[in-house]
């Protein structure tokens, strides 16, 4: 869901570098007009189909009291702060539904996810059962199963445990979150997320990219910048005249993505692996 951008630079003089950039095809996006600071949040989610409400007997008891179906709606999130190792955010105006059993509820808690290698996730929320008194719903710290911004839990009010109630939570954000980035003559900018700690910026050539069929990993040339909290950082030296620079910047954490990919349908692909995997790539 995280928007990078694929930027091209060269000299004016250069009509071959020119139709490179034209005929590319692997995985890229034309930068924005200009890089702005705006915040994304708050972000609405929606639930997939996936989301299930379960209630009724877990085990070790035994009863014959079970009850499943689909859950519908949504909630915000918005960034709350950090608490190394983990960026937490405030989930507001929780809204979901169980046409089935004719259970809406409503309410709002906490989520918070770990980065720099620490892949745990918590969900923490207080909902209330068609306006009656709210009751904590809880996850636990729990492996994460979905890059974020998707977010995959399950939560609970006695940790699935005998007679409970649980959601089995599968959603995704309502629109795009979308980071852009600018190259200049000295320099690169990107948008600054406020929930991302970091960043990382390589580049490449162009001419290589395109001989080699977008392989990212012998086309990349330099880390630019890596882990830089501050936008923008000084861009690489002028490609030779004929020739043309690509850009790319990920985040290091938040709803950004940890991912050079842009998200888009027209990607022809991931360029993470390829860039992680050539040695001029960011640490």
């Amino acid at each position: 869901m995280r928007s990078s951008s694929f930027v091209g630079k060269m000299r004016r003089a250069a009509p071959r570098a020119l139709a490179l950039v034209l005929v590319l095809t692997a995985c890229v996006r034309p930068a924005d007009a200009q890089s702005t600071t705006t915040s994304p949040f708050p972000i609405p989610y929606i639930l997939s189909p996936e989301s299930r409400y379960e209630e009724g007997c877990f085990g070790p008891c035994m009863c014959p009291i079970f009850l499943a179906d689909g859950t519908k709606g949504g909630f915000t999130l918005t960034f709350s702060g950090f608490e190394p190792p983990f960026i937490v955010y405030d989930v507001q105006d929780i809204n979901w539904s169980v046409p089935a059993f004719g259970k809406t509820f409503t309410g709002s808690g906490q989520y918070r996810i770990g980065w720099r290698g620490t892949a745990q996730q918590q969900l923490q929320v207080d909902l209330s059962e068609n306006g009656g008194p709210p009751a904590r719903f809880d996850s636990g710290l729990v492996p994460v199963t979905a890059p974020f911004p998707l977010i995959d839990v399950a939560i609970s009010m006695h940790g699935f445990y005998c007679y409970d109630k649980g959601f089995f939570l599968k959603a995704a954000p309502a629109r795009p979150v979308k980071m852009s980035m600018q190259v200049d003559p000295s320099d690169v900018s990107w948008d600054l997320f406020p929930d991302s700690p970091g960043y990382d910026v390589v580049f490449g050539n162009l001419n290589v990219l395109h001989q080699t069929g977008g392989d990212f990993t012998a086309a990349t040339t330099g880390c630019l910048a890596s882990a830089a909290a501050s936008s923008p950082v000084g861009g690489s030296a002028d490609p030779p005249v004929g020739e043309v620079f690509w850009y790319l910047v990920r985040a290091d954490g938040g709803v950004a993505g940890m991912t050079y990919d842009s998200g888009d349908p027209g990607q022809g692909g991931s360029c993470d692996a390829q860039i992680n995997a050539s040695p001029n790539a960011c640490p």
